[in-house]
């Protein structure tokens, strides 16, 4: 949920996503750089650092975003 003070959470780092193995959820973790499939694209998530807030984008290797 957004914060009153978030501000459109301009703040959005780029992360991954994985399923723990202990809980069997999906986890999200800010990871800047990390290899990503080429050839296909990859639904990543951003967020923000202020308040939380997950959004997912569409990459594509061979362009900017899908």
């Amino acid at each position: 949920m957004k914060k009153e003070n978030c501000g459109d959470c301009k703040d959005s780092k780029q992360g991954r996503a994985y399923i723990d193995s202990e809980t069997g959820l999906l986890c999200v973790e800010i990871v800047e750089k990390y290899e990503k499939p080429k050839g296909k694209k990859t639904l990543v998530p951003y967020i923000c650092t202020t308040c939380g807030t997950i959004n997912w984008k569409c990459i594509d290797p061979d362009e900017n975003e899908c």
